[in-house]
């Protein structure tokens, strides 16, 4: 579709969509991210979305019609080193009609986000995920490049004598989320984006392990509880170990050689076993003693925002991404 070059830029109107108007996000939304109206529906549902407060969707309209969006999505970090939780605004369903991109409209939705949230006094920090990242960088986002994808060869992965089940994510009942939720909060990394209510899991997360195929595994034994998804990463045809939970090394490192024998068992022709992340309780040289030489993708997508934090605590969050000991699970969504 040509763009439409004779627009009058100053009779364009920028505002937040109001509550009647949320439909016509999810009609711009749809066709431009290929998704379906329920998926784009939950960012203003307070069952998926809690946290969503009128305003949060801004929006460029022209001739009465709405062509671009910035949508502000409220997600909670929590830091276990210091028992604090900061507001960070996820920036995401950034879209312009295709007709009418090229005006400089999610540039000016860019700034009036910044704006928002540096005048709330609530927001601490800004994240987001791109392929663009100097369409951002000029508003102040940087790239916090963060290890990804850990190709092991786990040559001497030994079977565990362990009697477990495996089941699609459409199998979980809702105790079985419960579970998952409170296990995923009684075992954060240094930091961790925060799933609650669990309808954040049920919703946000779910449907991104469904949409990677995913399996799980749900461990309760000796007293001892954690869970580990296997699926494909990024709608890649790797199959990955997605996430996992677990408090201790002990038992992450027992998740994980489940989760290795599971994808021999499954896929037999994968010659090696992809982690979506660096394990929380061995360092890269213990990972790699324990399960083999390895290989570290970098993933260059997301970018960070500093809103009102304290300069070192902005960086101490930035660094424990950047090393791996903070992760950004695929399921914990924008």
């Amino acid at each position: 579709m040509n763009s439409v070059s004779n627009i009058d830029i100053s009779s364009i109107i920028y505002r937040y969509v109001e509550k009647h108007e949320q439909q016509q996000a999810v009609d711009l939304w749809c066709p431009i991210f290929k998704t379906n109206p329920n998926v784009e529906k939950s960012y203003f549902s307070l069952n998926a979305s809690p946290n969503y407060e009128e305003g949060d969707t801004l929006g460029a309209w022209y001739n009465d019609k709405l062509i671009s969006t910035l949508h502000i999505r409220r997600l909670t970090l929590f830091s276990n080193e210091n028992n604090k939780k900061y507001l960070c605004g996820g920036i995401t369903n950034v879209a312009t009609r295709e007709e009418y991109r090229n005006h400089g409209l999610s540039r000016h939705l860019l700034q009036m986000a910044i704006e928002k949230m540096e005048k709330s006094n609530e927001f601490d920090l800004s994240m987001l995920g791109t392929g663009r990242p100097n369409h951002y960088s000029v508003f102040g986002w940087e790239q916090v490049p963060q290890p990804i994808k850990i190709i092991i060869e786990w040559k001497t992965i030994s079977p565990l004598d362990i009697d477990v089940v495996w089941r699609p994510i459409s199998d979980l009942s809702s105790k079985d989320f419960e579970l998952l939720h409170q296990i995923h909060s009684n075992n954060p990394r240094i930091y961790q984006i925060v799933r609650t209510p669990s309808t954040i899991l049920q919703h946000w997360v779910k449907m991104r392990w469904e949409s990677n195929g995913a399996i799980v595994c749900l461990y309760e034994q000796e007293e001892e509880q954690g869970y580990v998804v296997i699926g494909k990463s990024d709608n890649e045809a790797d199959i990955c170990v997605l996430e996992w939970q677990a408090p201790n090394r002990n038992l992450e490192q027992k998740l994980l050689s489940l989760a290795a024998t599971e994808i021999r068992q499954r896929y037999g022709s994968n010659k090696v076993i992809c982690l979506f992340a660096l394990p929380k309780y061995m360092t890269i040289e213990e990972l790699t003693e324990w399960a083999g030489p390895l290989q570290i993708g970098i993933n260059q997508e997301i970018m960070m925002r500093n809103i009102r934090l304290p300069k070192e605590i902005y960086e101490k969050i930035k660094i424990n991404y950047s090393n791996g000991s903070t992760v950004f699970w695929s399921g914990d969504y924008f």
